[in-house]
Parts: structure tokens; sequence; C-alpha cells
């Protein structure tokens, strides 16, 4: 598999783990929209942009 897509795989688990956590503690507002586009967007931009090379000129 490519790096890439083994690291949105792990980036999904997380994201489920975090679908459990708002379920588990009823989370409302504004922790839920952390905990979900919050980290896809920081996750994609930080981490898997600058560790597959995508993000150089």
């Amino acid at each position: 598999m490519q790096t890439k897509t083994q690291l949105r795989l792990i980036g999904g688990v997380i994201l489920l783990f975090n679908f459990w956590l708002i379920g588990t503690y009823d989370l409302q507002g504004i922790p839920v929209l952390l905990l979900t586009f919050g980290f896809a967007a920081c996750y994609e931009y930080l981490v898997v942009r600058q560790l597959t090379g995508a993000g150089k000129t």
C-alpha cells in the first residue's frame, strides 16, 4: 500500500474513535466540530501532506 493511503487509514481509525467518544459522552457543539472536522483537516494538512511530500514546491 502507498504511504498516503496508510496514513489516511490511520486517520480514519482515529476519527472512528472520536465518533465513539462523541457518542459515549454525549458531546455537542464545538467539541464535536473539533473532534471531527478539526482533526481531519489538521491531520491531512500537517501529517499526510508533510510526510508524503505533497506540500513541497
